[in-house]
């Protein structure tokens, strides 16, 4: 996996805790093809759930408008910011999203 030194390690290991371990080589360069962005890299792992279907469709819209993206990870359905993935994935939680 030296190959994806360029993604950020907490999103290497969410994609390892998330997909089976023979998919996850190919996803990485996916991820990079889709966006260089760390924070879109992380919107598209955390919002796919694990889900193959999902990190396509989301690699895909990432490559359409990323802001798509990010409200699909970071925004409930109310428009209210849950977390901050400008952040490692075990950081960005937000504390209390109503301030």
């Amino acid at each position: 996996m030296d190959e994806f030194v360029q993604i950020a390690p907490d999103i290497v290991a969410q994609a390892n805790t998330d997909f089976p371990p023979e998919k996850v080589g190919e996803l990485l360069k996916q991820l990079l093809a889709a966006s260089g962005s760390e924070r879109i890299q992380r919107c598209i792992v955390f919002a796919a759930r694990g889900h193959p279907w999902r990190f396509q469709f989301l690699c895909k819209l990432a490559k359409e408008d990323f802001r798509d993206g990010i409200m699909n990870a970071e925004y409930d359905r109310h428009d209210t910011r849950l977390y901050d993935f400008t952040k490692p994935i075990f950081e960005a939680q937000i504390e209390d999203p109503h301030v």
